[in-house]
């Protein structure tokens, strides 16, 4: 806004393409042709495609290499171009950094270039005898033992590159000791595939006869042959205790290791049989030693009974075994109560146990630890938990004459006589639930109090609050009482006049505009009905709307109130031009001038340069009804003039959208099923004619005016392939993407 002239272009915010290097030099007009600044292109090979195509050391055309010239040239320094083999599939390191390029990229070929070992050192993989690689059967893949920096000295990793790591005497043994005759495919890796010889002649123990393991890790090391040491911690049988100093021989009878009994029967039967304190037959006991003894210390074994059906706790503990398991009888002995406990269940009598049919199980209110004075926990026992009064309350008073079993739990079972005496209010005559825990609670029992909110469909709030209970529940009659406005506001709504609620419809639902705070003052929710004021609406006089008062059946759609303003408007003329009387398509409650069409909205959305088109350009004559959508019928001329290509000839679609867009019509791009924008295509031609030669027709192609014979040699390189015929609807049959 200082100074207009003399403006300056920052090419590199205002554009998609910064200038750098020489392009920050160079004049504009040798990218921006006869001033054409827009669809310029910003790739390379947009300016410096014949550079591209000219250059022989190497030639980059044959080469296949990339267009983008940022590959190996800087806008800084054009000449002395270098290729950064880091971002190929194949960094260069070691001695590749100085290998020639021809070495690997013979005839100055760098298409298809092999990348793996064996696409140059074949010949050296064949030719190696120690050891013989091909015989050895070893991997092509040179990485293996070999490094870019140094090829002599290779070194093998058995570790890391198979299956078996070398360790202790193993990583000091001759390699030809295993891989005889140099054959290292097929080697094997278990212990017996080497030391069969040496188990089959061991005595000590027979390894054969044992039935031992093959496998030589179980007890030896590749670091120390002899001295094996057999780890017992990994059969299914740990050794502990004394069994851990017991000569092997003692349980492995004749050097038999196969099938030796685990468990303890299996060598301590004859001490289980003779044993008399207790009598282990005939007490039923189990044969698993390990319940009572320790392989530690076999003598004065210790029965945990706790790991039985009945653990002993309180005075159980204490209490001889043969009071319990008479006669030496352990198995069958009852766990229960009553086993024991019957005698003094049926000879008590405070209370009578029997006649109260209390429960035989004396744990509900006894202890092990206190037999004598039992508590019982009416809370935890029975569905009827004591609290306030009910807990002082004596038991007899409840349970009478000793009656416990089906002793009521309901309020009325005790106070019928209460409810039915009642007058103030009279509970029976108007109703009231037998269940005083409506009111009442077990620590207080006068001072009743009704929650009307909780106990009823009607809460109280507001002035309701303070109501009389009689103005409502008239003579005491509470069931059946009204909940709705109308019962008692019925009077009110007839007499009121301003506005008349009857007259006008008005809902006897007095909740519509009061609130049980506030009566007077009410207020009418319009958004509450089917049309919610907004704008104007909420400021126009309720009279303008309701005539004479006339509230129910009032007009919700626009016409209704703005016809005469519809039929009256000429810029444009709505009743011509067939517009919706919906008036809210254009206008809002907030503004009625100055509306606004939302093109959007109808079955052609405004894009692009359309959005700027004045409406009399497409809707001819203020007709907007019938008018035509499709691309055609506003550019027909255009397309029957275009002569490049021309449209016409070349029956191209009438919908212009395939290749134009609304915001940019020169430039168009047609979608080409065949990639001619990307690929190897991309850049390889200037016009349509290229390719189609016949500018009337462009179902005719050609391919193989630039797919020459002496060009690219198409013979040679399909020999082999099935039905090859140098032709274009070939060359397209087969190549439909443009791909190799």
């Amino acid at each position: 806004t200082t100074q207009w002239k003399g403006a300056k272009f920052d090419h590199s915010t205002m554009t998609k393409f910064a200038l750098t290097g020489k392009h920050a030099q160079a004049q504009c007009s040798s990218c921006h042709v006869n001033n054409l600044f827009k669809g310029t292109p910003q790739t390379c090979d947009g300016c410096h495609l014949p550079d591209y195509q000219k250059t022989s050391n190497p030639n980059h055309a044959s080469a296949g290499f990339s267009t983008s010239c940022s590959v190996c040239h800087t806008t800084t320094q054009w000449k002395g171009a270098q290729f950064d083999h880091s971002k190929t599939k194949f960094a260069l390191t070691g001695a590749h950094v100085a290998t020639a390029c021809q070495s690997c990229h013979i005839g100055n070929k760098f298409v298809g270039t092999p990348s793996t070992c064996e696409g140059c050192h074949t010949p050296d993989f064949q030719k190696t005898t120690s050891p013989n690689h091909t015989a050895a059967g070893f991997p092509k893949d040179c990485t293996v033992c070999h490094t870019t920096t140094q090829w002599k000295g290779a070194k093998f990793d058995h570790s890391t590159m198979t299956k078996f790591a070398l360790t202790g005497k193993h990583a000091q043994a001759q390699c030809s000791s295993c891989h005889v005759n140099n054959l290292f495919k097929g080697t094997p890796q278990t212990c017996d595939g080497c030391h069969l010889p040496d188990y089959q002649k061991t005595t000590n123990p027979n390894h054969a006869s044992a039935g031992f393991s093959t496998s030589c890790s179980t007890c030896h090391t590749t670091i120390q042959w002899k001295g094996a040491v057999f780890d017992h911690s990994k059969t299914k049988f740990a050794l502990t205790g004394a069994h851990v100093a017991t000569a092997c021989q003692s349980c492995h009878i004749g050097n038999k290791y196969a099938g030796t009994a685990s468990t303890c029967e299996g060598c301590h039967t004859p001490d289980y049989q003779k044993t008399t304190n207790p009598n282990h037959v005939t007490a039923g006991f189990p044969k698993d030693c390990t319940v009572c003894h320790t392989t530690t210390q076999w003598k004065g074994a210790v029965f945990d009974h706790s790991k039985t059906k009945f653990a002993l706790t309180g005075a159980h503990v204490a209490t001889p075994c043969q009071s319990c398991h008479i006669g030496n009888k352990y198995s069958g002995t009852v766990s229960t109560c009553e086993g024991c406990h019957t005698p003094d269940y049926q000879k008590t009598t405070n209370p009578n146990h029997v006649a109260a049919s209390f429960p035989k199980d004396c744990a509900v209110c006894h202890t092990t630890t206190q037999w004598k004075g039992a508590k019982f926990d009416h809370t935890a026992m029975t569905k009827f938990p004591l609290t306030g009064a009910h807990v002082q309350t004596q038991c007899s008073l409840c349970h009478v004459n000793g009656l416990y079993k089906g002793t009521p739990q309901t309020c009325e079972g005790c106070h019928l006589p209460d409810y039915q005496k009642t007058t103030t209010p009279n509970h029976a005559t108007a109703g009231f639930p037998k269940d005083c825990t409506v009111c009442h609670n077990t620590t207080q029992w006068k001072g009743a109090k009704f929650d009307h909110t909780a106990m009823t469909k009607f809460p109280l709030t507001g002035a309701h609050v303070q109501t009389p209970c009689l103005s409502c529940h008239v003579n005491n009659v509470f069931k059946g009482t009204p909940q709705t406005c109308q019962s008692c506001h019925l009077a009110l709504y007839k007499s009121t006049t301003n506005p008349n609620h009857a007259a006008a419809g008005f809902p006897t639902d007095c909740t519509a505009c009061h609130n049980t705070t506030q009566w007077k003052g009410a207020v009418f929710n319009h958004s509450a009905t089917r049309f919610a004021l907004t704008g104007k609406h909420a400021t126009t006089q309720c009279s303008l709307c309701h005539v004479n008062g006339v509230y129910a059946g009032t007009p919700m759609n626009c016409d209704a109130c703005h016809l005469p303003l519809y039929n009256s408007t000429i810029n444009p003329n709505h009743v011509t031009a067939g517009f919706p009387k919906d008036c809210s398509v254009c206008h809002s409650t907030t503004q009625w001038k100055g509306a606004v069409f939302n093109h959007a909205l109808t079955k052609f959305p405004l894009t692009g340069a359309h959005t700027t088109v004045v409406c009399a350009n497409c809707h001819v004559g203020g007709r907007y009804t019938g008018t035509p959508t499709d691309c055609y019928a506003c550019h027909q001329k255009v397309y029957e003039q275009v002569s490049n290509p021309n449209h016409l000839t070349a029956g191209f679609p009438h919908t212009c959208a395939s290749c134009h867009t609304t915001t940019q019509w020169k430039g168009a791009k047609f979608n080409h099923n065949f990639p001619i924008y990307t690929g190897k295509h991309a850049g390889k031609w200037t016009t349509c004619n290229d390719c189609h030669t016949t500018p009337s027709n462009y179902a005719v192609f050609s391919c193989i005016d630039c797919h020459a014979h002496n060009k690219t040699d198409m013979d040679k390189k399909h020999n082999g392939r099935k039905n090859y015929v140098y032709a274009s609807p070939s060359c397209y049959q087969c190549h439909p993407k443009g791909s190799e």
